[in-house]
């Protein structure tokens, strides 16, 4: 066997991982709307054309912010079918595409900060590509579930505010065969 197999007694369960609205490109483009409107505004009163024009890119720029809102990207790891579903859209209208589980090698947890969990990484190291999965509060649980339900390794990744790397390697336990062989 080159995979992990993993028996398991409880029925498989998909997990979906949601990636939160991106709200710097929401107010960054609810602001030039606010500013073209009130160019527009401005400009309308003073009985001056270029009042439309910036009353188009009022609208057009609302009408983005409005997309960027209901934008949403999603990660979902089907168990039952042993793929992973990718999907970018708003609501129905949505790009979707699947991954076997065969073509996923690794999910690397990269750990910036011990304080910090919220600035950890979790990626899926596939053949062709790397998948970033959306943040999330408890990173180091949710890597070991996907690793678990993928049957493929969990690779930690530390950050230098950890310490060096002899002084967490000594706190871990002695294989008592690999001692005895010296």
């Amino acid at each position: 066997m080159t995979r992990l197999e993993v028996q398991r007694l409880v029925p498989h369960t998909d997990v979906i991982l949601r990636s939160p609205r991106n709200w710097t490109a929401i107010l960054f483009f609810a602001g030039l709307s606010s500013l073209h409107a009130y160019l527009a505004a401005s400009a309308m009163v003073h009985a001056r054309w270029e009042g439309f024009m910036s009353a188009m890119f009022a609208i057009t720029f609302a009408g983005v912010s409005l997309f960027c809102w209901l934008m949403r990207s999603e990660v979902a790891v089907l168990a039952e079918e042993r793929k992973l579903r990718l999907r970018t859209g708003v609501r129905r209208l949505c790009i979707e595409r699947f991954i076997p589980f065969a073509q996923v090698r690794t999910v690397r947890l990269t750990l910036l900060h011990p304080k910090h969990p919220t600035a950890a990484r979790i990626e899926l190291v596939c053949d062709r590509e790397v998948i970033d999965c959306p943040p999330t509060s408890v990173p180091r649980q949710e890597a070991l579930c996907l690793a678990i339900t993928m049957g493929v390794r969990l690779v930690k990744v530390y950050s230098d505010a950890f310490g060096p790397v002899a002084e967490r390697l000594q706190h871990l336990p002695l294989n008592e065969e690999s001692h005895n062989d010296e």
